[in-house]
């Protein structure tokens, strides 16, 4: 991994550097003991040094992976790749598949593809977003702990904004934001509810197609609360279609109809997948060949 050093950051030393670019203690710490972990224009320093205009600053991050994972087993099962270089990977996840590994999914997971797909190096699972198991689209995953590190900043700061396609209940006509806290529901590990004492949370959607049974929906979550496009668009009377935890099961479509269309993750590119057939057949069947515009 290397920086080029701009007249802006000149004087810094590389500790105060890394830090600004979301290097944590823990992983200087392990950089610092990897040997040549920390160069200059190809010459060992330590973090004290002061950095001047055009340096090259270059990190080994090879050996930044440790043994989280440990047990997770490779498996292979059919992903679709959208980008992959050595620092993140994209996939398009498709439903019925678990992002993590839990007590009753141990190996149908994202993960465990993952697992499987760089089965010939070192490989620790780090997903930057979580999608549910029925929820199709992208995930973003860091190939090192030091994007793991930046991914997470960038989420934290609202530098990554994800858009999803949510087939909804109802006319919804107009666009609109929700601002409603999200809490469990009683001791349930899984199921959310609106609640005024519960955890901010804020949704933002666009109405793309409308009609009176259906609606089709842009959604962008500014908040990241468990479930929450699947919470608030029920809070507000219109549930997503196939939603069986928070309306009802449909005949149309066998799992929630929500997909995530489109991550921006600035420098890092912009990413899209496109509608899965079975939402795509879901909007057709009411919409016909009316063009979706998103």
């Amino acid at each position: 991994m290397e920086f080029v050093i701009l007249k802006e950051n000149e004087g810094q030393t590389i500790k105060e550097f890394l830090r600004e670019k979301h290097i944590s203690a823990g992983l200087l710490k392990r950089l610092k003991k990897i040997e040549n972990g920390i160069t200059v224009n190809s010459v060992h320093q330590n973090v004290t040094y002061r950095l001047m205009e055009n340096d090259i600053l270059s990190l080994i991050t090879a050996d930044f992976d440790d043994d989280e994972n440990e047990y997770l087993e490779p498996v292979d099962l059919p992903i679709e790749i959208v980008y992959e270089d050595e620092n993140i990977t994209v996939v398009n996840k498709p439903s019925n598949m678990p992002t993590h590994q839990s007590l009753n999914n141990h190996d149908n997971t994202l993960a465990n593809a993952l697992k499987y797909r760089y089965r010939e190096k070192k490989y620790v699972f780090r997903a930057a977003n979580r999608l549910d198991k029925d929820t199709s689209g992208l995930v973003v995953t860091a190939n090192n702990r030091y994007y793991a590190a930046l991914l997470s900043e960038k989420i934290k700061r609202g530098e990554a904004q994800k858009y999803y396609v949510a087939v909804v209940h109802g006319r919804v006509d107009c666009d609109g934001r929700i601002d409603a806290p999200i809490d469990r529901v009683g001791e349930s590990i899984i199921k959310r509810i609106v609640r005024p004492d519960g955890e901010h949370a804020v949704t933002e959607y666009k109405s793309i197609l409308n009609g009176d049974k259906i609606s089709v929906l842009l959604v962008k979550p500014v908040t990241g609360r468990t479930h929450q496009i699947r919470v608030h668009m029920a809070y507000i009377g219109h549930p997503i279609i196939g939603d069986s935890l928070y309306f009802e099961k449909s005949e149309e479509i066998d799992r929630q109809a929500l997909h995530c269309l489109k991550m921006e993750l600035g420098e890092l590119g912009t990413y899209f997948a496109p509608l899965p057939d079975d939402m795509e057949k879901l909007i057709r069947r009411y919409f016909g060949n009316e063009e979706i515009l998103f």
